[in-house]
């Protein structure tokens, strides 16, 4: 696994570098489903990093975004998001990222999130704590969630679900300082992680959007409940461990 996790932290930064330098192909894009895009980046990112795995690791599955599954005859299942955050890609707004776990059976065991515009790479080997650019880093030290800062992100893609998801948005709202929304589950689960923000809840996501994030924070101390709902899609509630029951309050 280690081996696995050293391998990644290379060529993730190695598909970052392939990302700032194919900023042109942005604007080749294709509608998914309602505010759900790809981009000709997006694909090709994805097909080089998978590409990479398999020579080095041939046994070992997949759970991509664009690509899709692929059996795996190890035990080990990469999950991989090629752009987490193609809208802000396709805008021109710097808070992308890739992001890349790996599975052992059904846990996850390993997660990296790299920030290209940024050169920030946030990583986490299972029992071995979480690091930005290889410096640890640990959840928010607050003790007043009245002084936090909140990522809340509304479910624009699922656009019945705004009279539930406002009510609980009200509730925090008036519960912290401030709200932020950074249009990538994989980064706002990284900026909880070392203490940027405090709170991250989203409805309505796939694994590939937070699965690295999720094993970075909870090894950076946060916590997180995954609520899965139907179409292989969860629903995120993560905070720093302190005001983790009381945001479970803030979600009944």
């Amino acid at each position: 696994m280690k081996k696995r996790f050293d391998f990644t932290k290379t060529m993730i930064k190695e598909a970052g570098a392939f990302l700032l330098s194919h900023k042109s192909e942005r604007v080749n894009i294709t509608a998914k489903s309602v505010n759900d895009y790809v981009t000709e980046a997006d694909k090709k990112c994805e097909n080089l990093i998978v590409s990479e795995i398999k020579k080095a690791f041939p046994q070992d599955g997949f759970y991509c975004e664009e690509s899709g599954t692929i059996d795996s005859s190890s035990g080990y299942t990469w999950v991989i998001d090629p752009i987490d955050g193609t809208v802000n890609y396709m805008n021109t707004f710097p808070l992308y990222t890739i992001s890349i776990a790996l599975k052992k059976d059904d846990e996850i065991v390993m997660g990296c999130v790299y920030v290209p515009e940024y050169d920030e790479l946030f990583s986490a080997l299972k029992g071995s704590g979480a690091y930005l650019n290889d410096e640890r880093i640990s959840q928010s030290s607050f003790t007043d969630m009245k002084k936090s800062l909140a990522i809340l992100v509304p479910p624009h893609r699922m656009h019945d679900e705004l009279p539930y998801y406002m009510t609980r948005y009200e509730k925090i709202l008036k519960a912290v300082s401030d709200i932020r929304g950074l249009g990538s589950a994989a980064i706002s689960l990284c900026y909880v992680a070392c203490g940027r923000c405090s709170i991250y809840y989203e409805l309505g996501l796939h694994l590939y959007d937070f699965a690295a994030g999720a094993i970075i924070l909870q090894e950076a101390g946060g916590k997180i409940k995954i609520s899965p709902r139907e179409g292989e899609m969860y629903d995120i509630t993560s905070s720093c461990s302190q005001f983790f029951d009381k945001l479970l309050e803030l979600t009944e």
